[in-house]
């Protein structure tokens, strides 16, 4: 006996070093790249403000260069990616065994000697269960995060959207404020000359000095969007950021049916979504391995002259007043929970496709009227009115009136294509990746 129950606790060691502790999957970069076409920074590297490898911010930033500095340097980005290490942790622990309990009662007085080892042999069977539910946590939150990098992505495009909208604002206040300027100049070059009121001029002169506001109160928008882009790209403060872009991508969106097929491929989160009905259903598979527990028992005890007598033995619980059955029960309630969930997500995702598409759709057909038409026809008028103007054969009441209407068409283009960056923007991030154009 003693000798077969010398072996037994053999085995079961032995059993226990063999088995090894999960293999964790890699932290692939995939994903984000995938959808956001830049990689994130490796994981264990802190954000430290540096560009990353092929960008170079003092000389303009891209839209580009600024997704791949943000994904490379953006800080809540790091600290969200810091929650893979823990469901690794999670992982981990899923894995490991738990220890043998040893119990030893001394001979003090009559007591006899007495030893008792326990171990846990119900792990056996509950451990791949345990290590397939955090495999599968693993992977429903690697998959969430990928979504964050794509939320990163958008966050910065839209910054530099609003730094390129500012940038180009202020530009025209500056020329609006110029020709303004030049307009009062002449203004009252006439009114000395005695060929208009100075009532018209004192107008011209409050009409130069509000452009003048108008350009003060665009440098200070610029100031602000200049910031917002340098946080959200994680660059150190003291770097003048500027934009630098490219004409509006002015082609039409794939039809809605298309981009819904592409988003339901694409969207991470969705991924996750699904990932998380397959956790809850391997928590649910573990909570019922853990109805019964079962140790096996080594004990060794003092009898009498004969000396220690060793032999084994076993320990289960007695379900007699409850077995597990409110973790089972809440465990296929998140199951039930998560599958809808999933089908919300989707629903959602139907909503945030159509709705964007229709966005870029309408920001599209205003652009192509104000950018063809409207501002070219405004600013020749204003042209025309200004000479005629200095050729004295139109009050200057129409100077202005034609002058207020090109900057204010200049200023609506200028609106109208960072409504058309934006909703192409948010339609990527909406799909998952970048949406199909022209079919």
């Amino acid at each position: 006996m003693r000798n077969l129950s010398a072996a037994l606790l053999l085995a079961v060691l032995a059993a226990a070093c063999a088995l090894q502790p999960p293999t964790l999957p890699p932290v692939t970069q995939t994903g984000v790249q995938a959808g956001a076409g830049h990689p994130i920074r490796p994981p264990g590297e802190r954000p430290d403000g540096a560009a990353p490898p092929g960008v170079v911010v003092e000389d303009g930033v891209t839209e580009d260069e600024a997704v791949a500095s943000a994904l490379w340097n953006n800080a809540q980005l790091a600290a969200d990616l810091a929650g893979l290490g823990i469901a690794r942790a999670s992982l981990i622990e899923a894995g490991q065994f738990r220890n043998p309990t040893l119990q030893m009662l001394f001979p003090i007085g009559p007591k006899p000697f007495e030893l008792t080892l326990a171990f846990p042999i119900e792990q056996f069977w509950q451990r791949p269960k345990r290590v397939k539910a955090a495999q599968a946590q693993w992977d429903q939150v690697a998959a969430g995060l990928v979504q964050n990098g794509l939320d990163t992505a958008r966050a910065v495009r839209r910054a530099h959207v609003a730094l390129l909208q500012a940038q180009d604002r202020l530009s025209a206040a500056r020329e609006a404020s110029g020709l303004r300027t030049q307009i009062a100049a002449m203004a009252e070059a006439r009114f000395h000359a005695g060929d208009i009121s100075q009532l018209e001029s004192r107008a011209a002169a409050i009409d130069s000095e509000s452009a003048a506001d108008l350009t003060r109160r665009a440098e200070h928008d610029l100031s602000i969007a200049r910031d917002r882009l340098r946080v959200t790209m994680g660059v150190p403060p003291g770097v003048a950021l500027a934009a630098s872009g490219s004409a509006v991508d002015r082609s039409a969106p794939a039809p809605v049916d298309l981009l819904r097929e592409q988003a339901w491929g694409a969207r991470s989160d969705l991924r996750a979504a699904e990932l998380a009905v397959a956790a809850a259903g391997a928590r649910a598979g573990w909570e019922r391995s853990r109805l019964f527990t079962l140790g096996l028992l080594l004990s060794s005890k003092e009898v009498g002259t004969s000396g220690v007598r060793t032999g084994p033995g076993l320990s289960a619980d007695i379900p007699i007043f409850q077995s597990n059955q409110g973790a089972v029960s809440r465990a296929d309630a998140e199951v039930e929970q998560a599958a809808l969930q999933y089908l919300a997500l989707r629903q959602q995702i139907d909503l945030e496709v159509s709705e964007s598409r229709e966005a870029l759709v309408q920001a599209l057909d205003s652009l192509a009227a104000w950018h063809d038409r409207i501002v070219p026809a405004a600013r020749d008028l204003a042209g025309r009115a200004k000479r005629s103007y200095e050729a004295g054969d139109v009050s200057y009441l129409t100077v202005l009136e034609q002058a207020r209407q090109a900057v204010d068409a200049v200023l609506r283009d200028i609106d109208l294509q960072a409504a058309a960056r934006t909703a192409a923007a948010d339609l990527d991030r909406s799909v998952g990746a970048r949406a199909a154009r022209g079919q």
